[in-house]
């Protein structure tokens, strides 16, 4: 977090406030907002992994010395149609509840995402674009804003049960993958390359074995797993399958993500489906964008929701219609919060 362009005064509501970046002096204010608005537990290591080690972005809007709305987000490499960019996904976005109806144009909820936007996306900006999971009410409000565009739903999808469920066969070897395993970066970088192969289509989030330690193996307040998929006769895997923490209600397995091959995603999500039967668990769960959940389709899903919507922030070096027409690679792990 080292961008600086001065703190601004404002008047909302009557209240005088100051809106200005949000720096590393700012930890405890920052979890303490985070804490009563999400109810979560997060502590300074968290704070660490993300805006710091994380390189996060944030704005914050200050009442006095108390932090009252706050938008934030981490760096992103995308393969937007195979040519890499440099987005923002955006994450935190807070406002405290007493000042949560202030839903006037020119709200806390405007100011602090309109800054952070209009400062980092853009031509000549550091960032190329912006994304972010907001739900659909707030996604509505944004849009009603002129902060965002919407870019469509990302769904839940669910497999419930253990019995019946399909084998992969004596062909297919799935094996624990171990972090600190002395190939785990070389493992990773095989399954990588062959997803990459097939990423031109799509927008997709680079998964190599950076982003992979960092945003699983390095997050201080989360569990992950990851299993590679593999041929008896092949040394490196296939791909591999990056498996979350169980979800208390209704005690499924979450399924984070995968890399490798895309017309492999759904022998990992047998894969993904058995490890939910070995753990206990009631069933699988995982987000999916459209193309994600098109690749799935046949898996024999037995729910389906809208998870979130996809917003893309008007400040990016995009048009309407070129956001319009990108095809999303989501899953679950593309979040910052899951």
């Amino acid at each position: 977090m080292t961008y600086d362009a001065g703190a601004q005064m404002l008047e909302i509501a009557g209240t005088v406030f100051t809106l200005r970046d949000v720096g590393p002096s700012d930890c405890t204010a920052v979890l303490g907002l985070h804490r009563r608005v999400f109810g979560s537990t997060v502590d300074a290591a968290w704070f660490d992994w993300k805006y710091r080690h994380g390189g996060g972005e944030a704005v914050g809007l200050w009442q006095g010395n108390e932090l009252v709305a706050h938008c934030g987000g981490t760096p992103r490499t995308v393969l937007h149609h195979g040519r890499p960019a440099r987005d923002l996904q955006i994450g935190d976005v807070m406002v405290a509840p007493e000042w949560r109806g202030v839903l006037r144009r020119r709200g806390p909820f405007y100011h602090v995402s309109e800054r952070l936007y209009s400062s980092r996306l853009g031509p000549g900006k550091d960032f190329f674009a912006a994304f972010g999971f907001p739900n659909e009410r707030h996604l509505r409000l944004a849009v009603k804003m002129g902060l965002s565009w919407d870019s469509g739903p990302v769904e839940a999808l669910s497999w419930s049960g253990t019995g019946a469920l399909p084998r992969p066969g004596w062909s297919w070897r799935a094996e624990t993958l171990a972090v600190d395993h002395p190939e785990f970066d070389r493992r990773v970088t095989h399954a990588w390359s062959a997803m990459q192969q097939e990423a031109g289509r799509y927008s997709m989030g680079v998964r190599d074995a950076a982003y992979l330690r960092w945003r699983f193996a390095m997050r201080p307040d989360q569990a992950y797993r990851f299993v590679q998929l593999r041929r008896p006769w092949q040394r490196l895997p296939c791909g591999v399958v990056v498996l979350g923490p169980t979800v208390a209600a209704p005690n499924y397995l979450q399924w984070l993500d995968w890399v490798g091959p895309l017309a492999l995603l759904p022998m990992a999500c047998t894969l993904a489906r058995l490890e939910a039967a070995r753990s206990g668990s009631a069933g699988l769960t995982t987000w999916a964008s459209p193309a994600v959940a098109l690749r799935l389709a046949d898996t024999g899903v037995t729910q389906r929701s809208v998870a979130a919507v996809l917003g893309v922030p008007k400040a990016s070096d995009m048009t309407e219609e070129q956001v319009q027409h990108l095809d999303w690679w989501l899953m679950a792990g593309d979040t910052d919060f899951l």
